[in-house]
Order: structure tokens, then C-alpha cells, then sequence
């Protein structure tokens, strides 16, 4: 097959892609979401520190990490909209991120509707004794500190951002660019019962 209709070809598929993502992307807040996973084939697993329950601190937010062999689960509540994910916890450097996506079947409507395809999201977290810090990408930080610069393909539907690039793709670009900490957006503070 030529490189031509090879290239039509992709050209098709993400036209369609695109198509089809906008609408359900409408509903969702302004994140920056990934088709592959974060981190590298074999990197992610499970924090035993993370196990537990936590409720955001001065909200109605919780959330509930359990074991689930290798990773953990999260059962995510706001208000009486639910949701649940696998998290995959990961480090560059000496960040931890976690990957969050969520549980076949599990996919639920209003507040977490964010993860209605089976999308990857990333999250950089700290932990000071029983206080974790949840931080999510900012799209319009991550566009201004990817303008001009080599990156993985980058689609922006609305005010959203998401990547298609491979997983090695996404691995590398976390290494060179997610150590910037002015990317992300105010943390999330989550208190452990």
C-alpha cells in the first residue's frame, strides 16, 4: 500500500475520531485526557499509601482507593453522581502521577462524566502524613508550554486537549515535559479518614 492512501487512511479514521469525540468532550471540563496510557509499558502499579478513604477537604468529594492486585481501584463520589476507575500509580523523577481511567461498564453521568470514553487521565499527587494533594493538567499551560515544540499528536476540541500519541510517545513526553509544575492546576486537597 502506498504512503498516500496509508496517510488518507489516518486522515479518515481521525476525522471520524474527532467527530465523534467533540460532542461527548462538550460535556467534560476543560482536562487534558490521553487515548494511551501515561506511563510505561510495566511502570504502573499500586501505592499502599493511597489505600483508603478521603474526603475533599471542605467539599462532599470522596475518594475510596482499594487494592485490586497490581493496581488500586477508585470508587469516586460527588454529590450522588459516582464513578469508578483504575488507578495506576507511576513516578518520573521523584513525582508520582496517577493514570486514571475508568472500569468498563462503570461510566456515569453529571459531575463525572469527564470519563465517558475510556480516556486516560493524569493526576500528579503529594501526600503530607494524611493530607494528599491531587493536581490535574491545565490545558492552556500545557498548549503555551507546547507552542512550536516537538511533541506527541495533539488534538484541542474546544477547550480541550487530547493526545494520540503511542504509549512510548507519552512516556517521553512525560519525562522531558511534565516536571514543570506551572502545568497543573491547583490542587485538589483530599483528607484521609
Amino acid at each position: 500500500m502506498s504512503q498516500h492512501v496509508s496517510n488518507q487512511r489516518k486522515t479518515g479514521r481521525l476525522r471520524k475520531l474527532k467527530a465523534g469525540l467533540l460532542p461527548l468532550l462538550t460535556l467534560l471540563g476543560g482536562c487534558v485526557y490521553s487515548l494511551q496510557p501515561w506511563y510505561p509499558e510495566g511502570a504502573g502499579g499500586a501505592d499502599p499509601v493511597l489505600r483508603g478513604v478521603w474526603r475533599e477537604a471542605g467539599g462532599q468529594d470522596t475518594w475510596v482507593f482499594i487494592a485490586n492486585g497490581d493496581s488500586l481501584r477508585l470508587l469516586y463520589q460527588e454529590d450522588n453522581q459516582s464513578g469508578e476507575f483504575f488507578a495506576l500509580n507511576f513516578r518520573v523523577g521523584e513525582s508520582a502521577f496517577l493514570d486514571l481511567s475508568p472500569v468498563p461498564g462503570s461510566y456515569a453521568a453529571g459531575p463525572v462524566s469527564w470519563y465517558l470514553l475510556p480516556l486516560h487521565g493524569l493526576h500528579r499527587w503529594t501526600l503530607d502524613q494524611d493530607t494528599l494533594r491531587l493536581s490535574s493538567l491545565n490545558p492552556q499551560s500545557v498548549e503555551t508550554l507546547l507552542e512550536g515544540t516537538d511533541h506527541p499528536q495533539l488534538e484541542k476540541l474546544d477547550n480541550r486537549l487530547l493526545f494520540l500519541g503511542s504509549r512510548e510517545e507519552m512516556a517521553a513526553f512525560l519525562e522531558t515535559r511534565l516536571q514543570d509544575p506551572t502545568i497543573f492546576d491547583e490542587p485538589t486537597i483530599l483528607v484521609k479518614e
